[in-house]
């Protein structure tokens, strides 16, 4: 079993370690996170949230306010994000971003046919089986869609771009997103080549300054995305949130200057 990775519980303590290690897997408490909102600005910074979906797939609260303070704190100009599904993060997205801030969002949308009705799987194996658990999402979000960016008004609608299609497939640069992008959300297929694909494809929007920021990570049952992310960690330096599923990779200024936030 992997030693737990070493817990920072102040944006200095987070700052210091980063600075003194090349590479590894560290923790920090959700509270630094905040820590580091409450300095950049005195004043109550506000979020919109919606009631977190009662279904699997979607975002905890706590994972939902954490990556709105993310959003706070990068300031992103534009936001990608892989994994759709039904819309909870990609409204947390929009809503809590800029008003000049793009966000693009992808997933196999209605493109995808279940194999089987959504009431004909066994919670026990949704719960338990990574595989299942997939295919159930993709029926789900095939059979619902991202019902929860109905609540988006027009103006927010229009900062929203949805793609439909095979996210191994997906070219950045067909779509002039290459180094240009602030904040990649990687959410999407959970395997190993849909995860490595869809992270070289966050490293190239990204560039040389940015956010990268995956869900799932050591979640019990999406192994690939925790073994992947453990892999990255022997050549980089990831930052994971205690209590939730979000790892992060500060690339560049942009990691710098979160680092300095709060310190």
């Amino acid at each position: 079993m992997a030693a737990e990775p070493a817990l920072m519980n102040t944006p200095a303590e987070l700052a210091a370690y980063c600075a003194a290690h090349a590479a590894g897997l560290v923790q920090i408490k959700p509270k630094v996170v905040f820590m580091k909102i409450e300095a950049a600005d005195p004043a109550p910074v506000p979020m919109t949230i919606n009631v977190p979906s009662s279904d699997i797939g979607s975002v905890t609260l706590l994972e939902a306010s954490a990556l709105v303070s993310l959003i706070k704190l990068v300031r992103p100009r534009q936001i990608f994000e892989f994994g759709t599904f039904l819309g909870y993060s990609t409204s947390l997205l929009v809503q809590n971003s800029a008003d000049d801030c793009a966000v693009w969002s992808l997933d196999l949308g209605d493109s995808h046919v279940a194999d089987r009705p959504l009431d004909a799987f066994a919670k026990a194996d949704i719960h338990s089986d990574g595989d299942i658990n997939d295919e159930y999402l993709r029926g789900a979000q095939g059979a619902r869609g991202p019902h929860y960016t109905t609540g988006l008004t027009a103006a927010e609608r229009s900062r929203l771009t949805l793609l439909q299609q095979d996210s191994r497939r997906f070219d950045p640069a067909a779509h002039g997103l290459e180094g240009s992008v602030d904040l990649v959300f990687v959410d999407g297929g959970h395997d190993t080549e849909t995860i490595t694909i869809d992270t070289a494809n966050a490293r190239r929007m990204v560039g040389d300054s940015g956010v990268i920021v995956w869900h799932d990570f050591a979640s019990g049952i999406h192994s690939d995305v925790t073994a992947f992310v453990n892999g990255l960690a022997e050549r980089e330096l990831v930052v994971c949130i205690q209590h939730t599923m979000l790892a992060i990779l500060l690339v560049g200024q942009a990691g710098r200057d979160f680092l300095k936030m709060g310190v």
